[in-house]
């Protein structure tokens, strides 16, 4: 049975092994498909509560980085992006990948209502949606000495070889806020 792809018709006579059709997909003789060395990571953090200040000063962007003493728990093949001292993952191949962040915050402070926004930047920026507009989310506004109800983010980023995203936050108000690194996680892979 061929196997139409583009312009290119591919039968059992035109497939010796397998092919590379286009960028990770690869096609064999048997016409199965699959995904070579897909770029992915899933990191964690790993040394309890963290202050703002283990990640630069109030009422500013400020990556995540070696304070969260992240690890590498799962690593996809191909995938040596993940850097545990800067929480960047560089893209070894350029495409559209698909990123998840969440974290546990507290707000310690009974008489401040503090917040966090928690995002994912690209290359350090987080106006990177259509537009140049920020995706801006807010968690623990209004609470006092509380949890907030979990930290979440997703993104599809387009990345070029080189390019990097990183959970980025962004600590407002008196900054008696905290993440629980050990219940914060990182993961992203290649879609295509």
């Amino acid at each position: 049975m061929p196997v139409y792809i583009g312009s290119t018709t591919y039968d059992a006579s035109s497939i010796s092994g397998a092919v590379s059709l286009t960028g990770n997909l690869n096609l064999t003789t048997s016409f199965a498909t699959s995904i070579g060395s897909q770029p992915s990571f899933y990191a964690g953090g790993r040394t309890g509560w963290l202050y703002y200040n283990s990640f630069g000063p109030l009422n500013s962007w400020n990556e995540l980085g070696s304070a969260m003493a992240w690890q590498v728990t799962q690593q996809g093949q191909g995938s040596y992006g993940f850097n545990t001292s800067t929480g960047r993952y560089t893209a070894p191949v350029a495409g559209n990948y698909y990123f998840y962040a969440q974290s546990y915050y507290l707000n310690d402070s009974s008489s401040t209502a503090n917040y966090i926004h928690f995002q994912i930047a690209r290359n350090g920026n987080v106006s990177w949606n259509v537009g140049g507009r920020t995706p801006y989310n807010i968690y623990s506004h209004g609470e006092k000495a509380s949890y907030a109800d979990g930290i979440n983010m997703s993104a599809i980023l387009n990345l070029g070889v080189g390019d990097y995203a990183s959970i980025i936050p962004y600590w407002a108000s008196g900054g008696s806020g905290r993440l629980y690194s050990d219940h914060s996680l990182f993961c992203g892979y290649l879609l295509g």
